[in-house]
């Protein structure tokens, strides 16, 4: 049975679908099979990362028509790393009820190791349908205190419910001089620290691609975070495989 992970904030801005693509793919490398769902009904992007153009089938299609979940995975360019993409059109948007989303989404579970769930920002009813699809939650914040306020506030929100924290990403670090050193994040956070992306040019550059970091720019900073982020998210497999036991 897979894990499902939901990649979750406390506001937009923070690079959710970026480290949701990277580490999907990273995962991927690692020999782990991987769907990353597009769970931001109203902003979809995450299509864009893995360079598909024409969805076809979409959650929203899930959702309103009430089909199988597994009717809207998608392969993608990449091996083992598959994508369950989002409608961008108003008419889907309008139709589709985010409070379904824990119920198909992990029909998922039989299929891959991983499920990433990319969600929206915030604490409104569609950002905790999609978080609450998920049974394990990592938090994405950028290292100002505006935004590790808010995205702390979501974990919270989120461990109360039941939902194992694995720690939160501090996603594009060293961008600017008055940026929230990792040890001050993780005293205001209290989480656990899992992985610094550092601020990387490739990641702009791969995005204008239309491609993941991690593919784009193997040996760029930010890749090799990503591809540590993967390494201890898999390292925690056989302690929650003893735990289920």
């Amino acid at each position: 049975m897979g894990r499902i992970i939901s990649i979750a904030s406390g506001k937009g801005g923070t690079g959710k679908t970026t480290i949701t693509a990277n580490l999907a793919i990273a995962l991927g490398k690692l020999g782990r099979k991987v769907c990353a769902v597009d769970a931001d009904l109203t902003m979809a992007n995450l299509s864009l990362h893995f360079g598909l153009d024409d969805a076809g089938r979409t959650i929203h299609d899930v959702l309103i028509e009430g089909e199988d979940i597994r009717k809207a995975v998608h392969t993608t360019r990449y091996e083992l790393v598959y994508v369950v993409p989002a409608a961008v059109d108003w008419e889907h948007v309008a139709k589709a009820d985010p409070r379904d989303l824990p119920k198909v989404i992990p029909k998922l579970k039989e299929d891959f190791d991983y499920i990433l769930i990319d969600c929206p920002a915030g604490l409104q009813i569609d950002a905790m349908s999609a978080m609450l699809s998920g049974e394990e939650i990592i938090l994405v914040t950028n290292p100002e205190i505006a935004s590790l306020s808010d995205t702390m506030k979501v974990g919270i929100v989120l461990k109360k419910a039941g939902r194992e924290v694995l720690g939160f990403v501090l996603n594009r670090y060293g961008g600017h001089k008055n940026d929230i050193p990792p040890e001050a994040a993780e005293e205001v956070m209290e989480f656990p620290l899992l992985a610094v992306i550092p601020e990387d040019p490739k990641v702009r550059e791969a995005a204008l691609e239309g491609m993941p970091v991690v593919v784009y720019a193997p040996d760029s900073k930010a890749s090799k975070a990503f591809f540590e982020l993967a390494e201890k998210i898999v390292g925690m497999e056989s302690g929650r495989q003893w735990w289920m036991e």
